[in-house]
């Protein structure tokens, strides 16, 4: 949680409009201490990923590799197709 809120303030530094723009994933690395927190907007550009170091809490701004792009369209389609009353 800790590290959202990191992202987040970072995010809210750069004028990311929250209204606009949606959380899509986080994926740790653990041979790095990397955590990768993805989000999109609403325009239609390619979904944006935040890097952070667990430790040294460097950050990285960059484009997520399409295997995260992968594995959060399969979750986002997993939960679309759950019964009305069932998504959270």
């Amino acid at each position: 949680m800790e590290l959202l809120k990191l992202a987040w303030e970072e995010l809210y530094e750069l004028e990311f409009d929250q209204v606009f723009g949606t959380w899509r994933g986080v994926h740790l690395e653990p041979e790095t201490e990397t955590v990768h927190i993805t989000w999109e907007n609403m325009y239609g550009a390619p979904p944006f990923m935040i890097s952070i170091h667990r430790v040294t809490r460097a950050l990285r701004m960059d484009y997520p590799p399409d295997a995260f792009i992968e594995l959060e369209q399969v979750e986002i389609e997993r939960i679309r197709n759950l019964p009305p009353g069932q998504r959270k």
